[in-house]
């Protein structure tokens, strides 16, 4: 199985990026990667916290975060459980995005959390 199949050598970058950074600032974190597919789990939860979806130019990423939680996020175009789990989309188109990736992938391991004590 090629994983990532649909990534690029470009997207490969910017995920090892956001990859690295991550593990840096939430070491707890668990990185896991599919054909397709890669996301982040919380071990606190057992829930994924963000998906990240690779292409050849950009790499969605699907958050846990409601859509108002930042102006640059964009509805889901999930449907069912998938789109109230992860309400919300982020789409790295550079890598001057990178850093609000990150940012939020920290806040939707936040929300989780939340999520948790409620």
């Amino acid at each position: 199985m090629d994983v990532l199949a649909t990534s690029s050598p470009k997207t490969i970058e910017w995920l090892n990026i956001v990859k690295s950074n991550i593990k840096k600032k939430l070491p707890s974190l668990e990185y896991n990667e599919s054909k397709y597919w890669a996301s982040f789990r919380n071990p606190d939860t057992h829930r994924n916290v963000v998906y990240l979806q690779p292409y050849k130019n950009q790499i969605r990423l699907f958050t846990r975060l409601p859509l108002s939680f930042d102006n640059e996020l964009e509805s889901t175009p999930a449907s069912g459980n998938w789109a109230e789990m992860y309400p919300s989309i982020f789409k790295i188109r550079s890598e001057h995005a990178i850093e609000k990736a990150i940012f939020l992938i920290i806040n939707s391991y936040r929300f989780d959390m939340n999520e948790k004590l409620e």
